[in-house]
């Protein structure tokens, strides 16, 4: 338990670091709105954000190894805690002071999701496979993600911000459920890695991470970042009651714990979304093309 959890700090620590590089590289990449494959295409020739994703993907895999080898609701609340060196990572790499409402903010919403976590039923140490309709959880995520970028597109701003982040987290959410699926079972049986699963999470991974980088270059970073860090364990959640028949807190204790976890959460993402306030346009900005939608 002891190295799952020093692995789960440097996994997020990492992931944070990540973050930052790949929202530095994301706001200096031509306007070209929503479309991914443009915008991926042109920070694939970047180095900074190469190394985000290399930090990301380290991230990844030490929370993935960490969730293998230590209950949930010890792996992820330490993964809620990267919020905060994210932003500081993110105010470092663009030489500006944190502000007060962002300190606050990055504060509030990591307790009150990791008081939220904490309250959680701890899953089974060897979740079951899906019982019926596998594919329902995927299909309906995808609804969801689709939903937020009809959204987004259509916005802008901190709205715009939050909508790119809720998909990506969203996309996060099922590649976790997925990869605990299969990683579990694999443990016992390798050949589970070659199982339909594994594809669906490597598609809703690779989706997310897409969607996310356009919720970085909104300008919103500690907004999106948080909305990111908010939704992926919640839908995660979710995901595993409906897939795993996990249980939510039933006890009147953990119920009242839930719900002011919950309200904090919201009190702390809206205090980010007011204090996160557009940067200066970056030199050679001007000049830049319009936004084109594939």
């Amino acid at each position: 338990m002891t190295w799952a959890i020093v692995v789960a700090v440097m996994g997020a620590v990492s992931f944070a670091g990540g973050a930052a590089l790949q929202e530095r590289a994301a706001m200096n990449a031509p306007a070209i709105g929503v479309s991914q494959l443009r915008l991926l295409r042109h920070l694939a020739r970047n180095s900074g954000w190469l190394l985000g994703i290399g930090l990301t993907v380290a991230g990844f895999a030490a929370h993935a190894w960490a969730l293998f080898h230590a209950p949930l609701t010890v792996v992820q609340p330490i993964g809620v805690s990267g919020l905060l060196f994210a932003v500081v990572f993110s105010a470092l790499l663009h030489k500006r002071p944190l502000t007060r409402k962002q300190v606050v903010g990055c504060v509030v919403v990591t307790v009150g999701l990791t008081a939220l976590l904490a309250v959680l039923p701890k899953p089974p140490d060897h979740p079951p496979p899906p019982p019926r309709g596998p594919l329902t959880v995927p299909l309906v995520s995808m609804a969801v993600m689709l939903g937020c970028l009809a959204v987004a597109g259509r916005t802008s701003g901190a709205v715009r911000a939050w909508t790119l982040a809720l998909a990506g987290g969203v996309g996060f959410a099922v590649t976790s459920a997925l990869a605990r699926i299969v990683g579990v079972a694999a443990l016992h049986d390798p050949m589970t890695l070659l199982s339909p699963f594994t594809l669906f999470a490597v598609f809703f991974g690779l989706f997310g991470a897409a969607v996310v980088q356009n919720a970085y270059r909104t300008d919103h970073f500690a907004l999106a970042y948080a909305t990111i860090l908010i939704s992926d364990p919640i839908a995660a959640a979710l995901i595993g009651v409906v897939m795993l028949g996990e249980s939510l807190p039933s006890g009147a204790f953990g119920s009242t714990v839930a719900v002011l976890a919950v309200l904090a959460v919201a009190a702390g993402t809206v205090s980010l979304a007011r204090s996160s306030r557009p940067a200066a346009p970056h030199p050679g900005a001007a000049g830049l093309p319009q936004p084109v939608r594939d």
